[in-house]
């Protein structure tokens, strides 16, 4: 497949994303029903999916995932002490403030859009910028694409914070090449911070 189609299609639909996110950036109460959506209507990213013959093997991705979930947990401890914008009380009420108000809906945000937004992603962005350029621009492109989603209804302190963990996410899937790593990176550590606070 030419890498050229998959990166088309990306800026095309990057662009009708952040239209839609704009042209919604006052009605913060419905964002995750927005970008939900978006995350959904971004699934077409699969038909642009190939597994690349470099990937690591399995446990070593989930591995690295696993670390990649350690590294960011640690992250937003010490981003903590920095500023209160990233506690994870702070990050809760933002939740609330952006229209998560049920535990179903992230376990839906888990389940099912932050797959869809690795896939997205990797598939369609990263690895193709990785076949064409170094890896180290690909990750920050990549980084800073995915935080520029949340640029219009978060403050700047977490939007640099989900830059900085989609950083971690995008060097893991470097590493491996494998969407396995920075789903269970970004999913086991909010899982993490879940199980850790909640007690």
């Amino acid at each position: 497949m030419s890498i050229k189609k998959p990166l088309i299609w990306f800026v095309f639909i990057y662009i009708f994303f952040q239209t839609i996110l704009i042209l919604m950036r006052h009605e913060e109460q419905v964002f995750w029903h927005i970008i939900t959506g978006l995350m959904l209507l971004s699934s077409i990213s699969y038909v642009f999916y190939e597994r690349s013959i470099d990937s690591r093997r399995i446990p070593v991705s989930i591995a690295a995932g696993i670390g990649a979930s350690i590294t960011i947990v640690l992250i937003h401890t010490l981003a903590s002490y920095v500023t209160k914008d990233v506690h994870y009380f702070h990050i809760l009420k933002t939740l609330v403030s952006i229209g998560v108000y049920y535990k179903w809906q992230l376990i839906l945000s888990l389940m099912i859009t932050v797959p869809l937004h690795e896939l997205f992603m990797r598939s369609m962005l990263q690895q193709r910028l990785m076949d064409i350029t170094r890896p180290w621009i690909a990750i920050l492109i990549t980084s800073a694409a995915s935080a520029l989603l949340f640029i219009w209804t978060l403050n700047f302190q977490l939007v640099l914070f989900i830059f900085i963990v989609q950083c971690i996410l995008a060097v893991s899937y470097a590493y491996t090449k494998r969407l396995i790593t920075p789903m269970i990176g970004q999913i086991l550590a909010i899982v993490i911070l879940i199980f850790i606070h909640a007690r």
